[in-house]
């Protein structure tokens, strides 16, 4: 879990670092090296949804988000992480999940609270607020947390034995409501 975490962070700290360097919308992402497995239709609002099949997900973003994948050997066998990243003018999306070694047997609840607390130390921020939740029947955390410049807002899913993380970064002094309902609450797990 501390590799997702670190893949996490790593994407998330490059993402804000091209973002102070990029000021005009760059081209769509070069398509992952598998398919995506469902066409990624506009929504009236503009955004697209994206349906990963693999991930089982649906979530509304910007723009169709980059994919990246890594296995990593621990001493609780492999694991895959699963990042999605979509980065506008001024908000970064971030959908991850997790799928362990069958072997490996975790406390669901330390799960989601490891989850959080690894994030939140990982990009030196302060714990503003955080509350469990049950979301479609799935034990849940959501979370804020923010550093000098930045708010961030979470949820860390379990589905299964499958952790979910979403995340919305956005500047501290320019803070996009509409946008965080949007990508939060278009958010679903297909059941297993």
């Amino acid at each position: 879990m501390k590799r997702f975490l670190a893949i996490l962070l790593t994407t998330l700290a490059f993402t804000f670092s091209l973002s102070a360097q990029e000021h005009t919308r760059r081209p769509p992402a070069t398509a992952p090296a598998r398919p995506t497995p469902t066409p990624a239709p506009v929504d009236n609002g503009g955004w697209v949804r994206y349906n990963s099949v693999n991930g089982r997900f649906s979530v509304l973003m910007p723009e169709t988000p980059e994919e990246k994948t890594d296995t990593t050997q621990s001493d609780h066998g492999p694991y895959t992480t699963h990042l999605f990243v979509v980065r506008d003018t001024k908000n970064v999306y971030l959908i991850g999940w997790v799928d362990y070694d069958p072997s490996f047997n975790f406390n669901r609840q330390a799960e989601l609270e490891a989850n959080r607390d690894n994030f939140v130390k990982g990009i030196n921020a302060t714990l503003v607020s955080t509350r469990p939740l049950v979301l479609d029947g799935y034990s849940a955390l959501e979370f804020s947390a923010e550093t000098a410049d930045r708010m961030f807002k979470s949820r860390v899913y379990m589905v299964g034995r499958r952790p979910y993380q979403i995340v919305i970064g956005y500047p501290k002094d320019d803070p996009d409501s509409v946008a965080t309902n949007r990508f939060f609450n278009s958010f679903k797990v297909s059941p297993y």
